[in-house]
């Protein structure tokens, strides 16, 4: 009986022994670090300086505190603006009035704001060129902006004789007006194209049969593969669209009427 035992016991550890093990599962592999960096662009356009023009006849002298009534009826003047022209009669020490019997008059003659063609901005190159600057360069060589042109004209008359003493007009577009570059900013951001395939090969080698059949073999998994990919340009600074634009008509009018009323000849 014990020898029946001992027999027993030798011929399943020979039984073990002889069962094959399966291979170690393998281990999903490590992904790569990926890079992500980003970019700037700045465009640039030529400029011009504000057009005047300005003639002050001899025939009546402006003089140091006298005084000067506003006239805007030929123009849609907004309070703030009106307070600018004031403050700046002022500095040329002038006094500003709402009566009727006041030296001269200053009538604002034209306030226009016009939408032009779009102004072209091309690319600026950097001192220190980044190594995707010259294909980004050719993908975007120029930018387009909204456009306005304005013009403001006055005309100062003395009161008590009806003759005018001094007409002016001035112009500028908004380009010229802000003189700002348009920057845009990019980004080159790495991802992996292979990830389900690597994931779907360790899936299958650490099947059952894979893993028997793989005993003693050298199984490479595939490596990650990366792309870089580019994002599209996204603008940072800079007036462009027509909204953006169309928020500097408020000081593009004060700077051209301050340009005019500085040419006034007070003595």
């Amino acid at each position: 009986m014990r020898f029946l035992v001992v027999s027993l016991f030798v011929i399943l550890s020979t039984g073990c022994t002889l069962t094959k093990q399966p291979a170690e599962p393998l281990a999903m592999p490590l992904k790569p670090t990926l890079k992500s960096q980003t970019y700037q662009l700045e465009y640039t356009t030529e400029h011009s300086s504000p057009k005047v023009k300005s003639v002050q006849l001899p025939a009546h002298k402006v003089v140091r505190n006298q005084t000067v009534k506003i006239i805007t009826d030929k123009a849609s003047v907004t309070d703030k603006l009106l307070s600018q022209i004031s403050q700046a009669l002022n500095d040329k020490q002038l006094k500003v009035t709402t009566k009727n019997n006041s030296d001269y008059t200053l009538t604002i003659q034209q306030l226009d704001l016009t939408f032009t063609d779009d102004v072209k901005y091309a690319i600026k190159q950097p001192d220190n060129p980044f190594t995707l600057y010259s294909d980004i360069a050719q993908q975007y060589p120029t930018q387009e902006c909204a456009a306005i042109f304005a013009q403001v004209s006055m005309r100062l008359t003395h009161k008590a004789s009806g003759d005018v003493v001094w007409f002016a007009k001035s112009s500028i577009d908004s380009a010229s007006f802000h003189r700002e570059p348009l920057v845009y900013s990019f980004t080159e951001e790495q991802k992996i194209t292979n990830e389900l395939e690597v994931v779907a090969f360790v899936h299958q080698q650490n099947t059952d049969e894979a893993r028997m059949e793989r005993l003693g073999k050298d199984i490479q998994i595939p490596q990650y593969k990366t792309l870089s990919k580019l994002s599209s340009l996204a603008k940072l600074s800079g007036p462009c669209n027509r909204t953006e634009v169309s928020a500097l008509t408020p000081m593009m009018q004060f700077y051209l009427s301050s340009i005019l009323i500085d040419k006034i000849k007070v003595q």
